[in-house]
């Protein structure tokens, strides 16, 4: 009879064993094949100055730390311009905004036509605020004030540039854009040569920061007439609220626009890299708080479930790991 026991316990231990073994290589599949992996990965970080490309340096600090493959930082046009490049695989990862997105993949506005639908989508970066930066002095009140005035919008590719000119449609307005990096014409804006500087920006940005160092200034947002009907024709923005004391000119909790900026990729990515990117980035958040310290705030699985693109399908396979149930939207065609 002890004979029989011990055969089944050793037949026990033996099942328990192989369980765990399949249960091991069922989770650590994505981290052990690093065969068709790139040798650097090339992350796109809008201007520098901005809140983007501090948290994408970060972002790539944080992958050579701890997925352990090199990333480089490199300044670009924004959004639109990653959309392009790593619709293309000329970049590997880079931030966009729902708007930019949305219209990349069906072929609007800016993208003349053209679809950009190699795009996948990763992990929530932040929700950016939509304002105007003008001097204290300035007579402007209102955005429609801006009219035939000179407005900072950031680089081309932007989304400022892309985004405003629509706020501006609604209200009948035409300010004249002027281009350039945020510290650029955020310079150009302390010295009165424009009159106001478009954001659609995360908190807090370091422009605006230095900006209210040295200069009286104050917020202009888009009045709640204008906010309706915005978000109304474009629905990849909701109605938000900049909390009171984010800059030293808020005072007061200020309604306005907001809209989502994500992590993307090209869905040729390899699925194990996507799957420990986006695994790294929710492990690590507080490493990557230094490069934008309300990352942990955003840093959520339900963050991604209004993009206008679809998910990775390693960062599908993380999620389903984490027991998040996903929206069918953002289900890639290769992962149904």
């Amino acid at each position: 009879m002890f004979k029989n026991l011990q055969r089944d316990l050793n037949i026990g231990k033996a099942v328990f064993l192989c369980a765990i073994l399949s249960l091991t290589f069922a989770t650590t599949a994505y981290s052990s094949d690093r065969s068709n992996w790139p040798k650097q990965l090339r992350i796109g970080g809008a201007s520098i100055g901005g809140t983007q490309y501090v948290g994408t340096a970060r972002l790539g600090n944080m992958i050579q730390q701890f997925v352990k493959v090199d990333a480089t930082t490199e300044t670009s046009g924004g959004p639109a311009d990653h959309i392009k490049l790593i619709n293309r695989g000329e970049m590997e990862l880079g931030g966009a905004t729902a708007g930019p997105l949305y219209e990349g993949w069906n072929g609007e506005a800016w993208a003349k036509g053209t679809k950009y639908q190699n795009v996948r989508a990763l992990i929530p970066f932040y929700p950016a605020f939509t304002y105007v930066t003008v001097l204290a002095s300035s007579s402007v009140k209102t955005l429609k004030d801006l009219h035939g005035k000179k407005l900072g919008v950031g680089p081309r590719g932007g989304t400022p540039q892309t985004q405003f000119p629509k706020i501006f449609e609604i209200l009948g307005a035409k300010p004249n854009y002027v281009l350039g990096t945020f510290g650029d014409i955020q310079s150009q804006l302390a010295d009165g040569l424009i009159d106001g500087v478009a954001y659609m920006a995360a908190l807090p940005y370091a422009a605006q920061i230095e900006l209210e160092a040295t200069r009286e200034a104050r917020l202009v947002p888009p009045d709640a007439a204008t906010v309706d009907a915005f978000v109304k024709k474009y629905p990849y923005f909701a109605k938000s609220v900049m909390p009171a004391g984010s800059y030293k000119s808020v005072k007061v909790d200020m309604p306005t626009v907001g809209v989502w900026m994500y992590f993307i990729t090209n869905k040729n990515m390899p699925d194990s890299l996507a799957y420990e990117i986006t695994k790294a980035s929710f492990e690590h958040v507080d490493y990557l708080k230094s490069g934008l310290p309300t990352w942990d705030r955003y840093m959520k699985a339900e963050n991604m479930f209004s993009s206008p693109v679809p998910l990775h399908r390693g960062a599908v396979q993380y999620y389903r790991e984490k027991g998040v149930k996903l929206p069918a939207s953002l289900i890639p065609p290769e992962g149904k």
